[in-house]
C-alpha cells in the first residue's frame, strides 16, 4: 500500500517537509500524508497570514446596507474567508448616477463615540463613519437607503486537498503560487520540529525559512513599491 496519489505540487511540498524533518517514511502512522498536509494547512491558514501579507491575497469585501440592517452588523471573518478587514472603506449609492464616498474608519470606540455619542438617536442619512470593534461594524449615521459598501480585506488561503481535516468545499489541489512552495514547506516543518522538541534542528531550519520568507515578502514589496502613492489633500 502506497496510499492515495497526491496532486503533483502538493506531493512536492510534502516531500520537502519530509526531507527537512527526516520524516521520510510514509507508512509511519504518526506521519502519513494526511497528517503532513494537516501541518501544512495549519501553517497556511493560521500562521502564514500573520507572517506575510502577500499582494495577491489583498481583496475587497463587498456588501450592502439599508434602513433595516442590523446595528451593529456582526462580522464573522472565518465565514467570510478573511483574516483581517481594514481601511480604506467606501460607500456608494445604488441609484443612477452612482456616487462613491470614503468612509472614515475607526477601531477605537473612544474616538468614534466622542463624535457619535452612544445613547443618541440619529436621523438616517448617508453613512460617513464606521467603527470596527469586537467583530462588529457600526455605521453612522445610520443608512437612509440602500448603499453598497466596499472594505479592504485580506483573504485566507484555502486548504490543500488530502488532509484528514479537509473541507471539500474549500480545498485546492495545487500550491497557490509556485514561489510559495519552499516558504510553506519550511514553515510547516518548523511546527513539526517544535511539537517533537527537536529544537536544535528547529534553529537550523528556521534560518532557511527566514530566507524563503524574505523572498516572498520581497515579491510583495516590489509590487507595492512600483505604485506611486497618491497625495492626500
Amino acid at each position: 500500500m502506497t496510499g492515495p496519489v497526491l496532486p503533483e505540487s502538493t506531493s512536492r511540498v510534502v516531500q520537502i517537509m519530509r526531507n527537512v524533518t527526516a520524516r521520510v517514511d510514509r507508512n509511519d502512522p504518526s506521519f502519513t500524508d494526511p497528517i503532513m498536509i494537516d501541518y501544512l494547512n495549519a501553517f497556511l491558514q493560521q500562521e502564514h497570514p500573520q507572517e506575510v501579507q502577500i499582494y495577491q491575497n489583498e481583496t475587497w469585501w463587498d456588501f450592502t446596507i439599508d434602513e433595516n440592517s442590523d446595528d451593529p452588523i456582526d462580522v464573522d471573518l472565518d465565514t467570510l474567508g478573511y483574516s483581517t478587514i481594514n481601511a480604506p472603506a467606501y460607500t456608494s449609492t445604488t441609484a443612477t448616477p452612482v456616487n462613491s464616498f470614503t468612509l472614515c474608519w475607526y477601531e477605537s470606540p473612544k474616538d468614534f463615540y466622542a463624535i457619535w455619542p452612544y445613547n443618541n438617536t440619529y436621523t438616517p442619512q448617508r453613512p460617513t463613519d464606521v467603527l470596527y470593534w469586537n467583530n462588529t461594524l457600526t455605521f453612522r449615521g445610520p443608512p437612509d437607503q440602500t448603499y453598497n459598501v466596499r472594505i479592504s480585506a485580506y483573504k485566507i488561503d484555502l486548504s490543500f486537498a488530502g488532509g484528514s481535516n479537509s473541507n471539500e468545499k474549500s480545498t485546492l489541489a495545487n500550491v497557490p503560487t509556485a514561489y510559495l512552495t519552499r516558504y510553506l514547506a519550511y514553515g510547516a516543518s518548523l511546527s513539526i520540529l517544535s511539537d517533537y522538541g527537536e529544537m536544535d534542528r528547529y534553529q537550523e531550519v528556521f534560518q532557511v525559512y527566514r530566507r524563503y520568507r524574505g523572498q516572498v515578502m520581497a515579491r510583495t514589496w516590489n509590487q507595492l513599491s512600483s505604485q506611486r502613492t497618491a497625495p492626500e489633500f
